[in-house]
């Protein structure tokens, strides 16, 4: 229970990290920039704890370079996706995200999909069709940021599975700090060292909001995926899929009718599939 109840939490602050991310973006900061910033704010927030917590040991260090450049990539086609389209045509596609990690959950831990598992997927895909009026390539097509969208939610799902096996060879607050430190240097060469060391970046006042929500959001994951099947923390993470729909009617004014149906089938599914 307490694994579930982590994940809401993260659920939420990544949901409303993405309210910055927008707005940041919106107002013209290099949209790589922003994915990155988090990340050293957060190194530097949680480097205490990484300190107290200290658990650096071989399997972390080997499967460093398993989950590093999926996740870089991954980061990346996540912020594209929110640069090209409304949060609320966007996330709906990051429901796909348990799809994938309960199959490479199958594949690599061996962890099941039941006949509930399989009408989690059907649900997703009937979502997806609502979204898309029933033409999904064709909507991916002209919305290329869903599609950036379902490619970080591809691998995004691989790592999870790869990140649980990280973390219970560790602990979850070590992993927290050490995940923001190895992302600030793995983002580097995608962001540019012109971008890093502009001081007009620095001047946006939602750096330190969005550095902060990232944090919470990841302590709360990593210490669900301690608590919880990685499918289960997958799936409760989907709710902030809801949560971007209606940011995207409350702070962008986007029109929401099908998306927030098509959502609630999606996010449906994906519980289904991780129960």
């Amino acid at each position: 229970m307490l694994g579930i109840l982590l994940a809401f939490m993260s659920a939420f602050f990544w949901a409303t990290n993405d309210i910055f991310n927008k707005k940041s973006i919106l107002r013209g900061y290099n949209e790589n920039f922003v994915l990155w910033i988090r990340f050293p704010v957060g190194a530097l927030l949680l480097l205490p704890v990484g300190i107290y917590f200290w658990d650096m040991n071989f399997t972390v260090f080997w499967t460093t370079f398993l989950w590093l450049p999926s996740e870089v990539v991954a980061s990346v086609l996540f912020i594209k996706g929110i640069k090209h389209a409304p949060l609320s045509l966007g996330m709906p596609f990051f429901a796909f995200m348990p799809l994938f990690s309960a199959l490479f959950g199958f594949l690599i831990l061996g962890e099941r999909i039941s006949t509930l598992g399989l009408l989690g997927i059907l649900l997703i895909l009937s979502g997806s069709f609502v979204i898309t009026g029933g033409s999904l390539l064709s909507f991916l097509r002209v919305n290329r940021g869903s599609l950036y969208m379902l490619g970080s939610a591809l691998l995004f799902g691989f790592n999870v599975v790869i990140g649980k096996f990280a973390i219970t060879h560790s602990n979850p607050y070590f992993f927290a700090w050490y995940y923001c430190l190895i992302m600030s240097l793995g983002l580097v060469p995608f962001v540019g060292f012109r971008e890093v060391l502009s001081l007009k970046n620095y001047r946006n006042p939602l750096n330190i909001p969005m550095g902060i929500l990232f944090t919470l959001g990841m302590v709360t994951y990593t210490a669900a995926l301690t608590f919880t099947y990685t499918s289960y923390v997958a799936s409760v993470e989907r709710l902030a899929i809801i949560l971007d729909v209606i940011y995207g009617k409350l702070f962008f004014g986007e029109e929401i009718k099908r998306s927030f149906w098509g959502a609630l089938l999606m996010v449906l599914g994906a519980v289904l599939l991780g129960f």
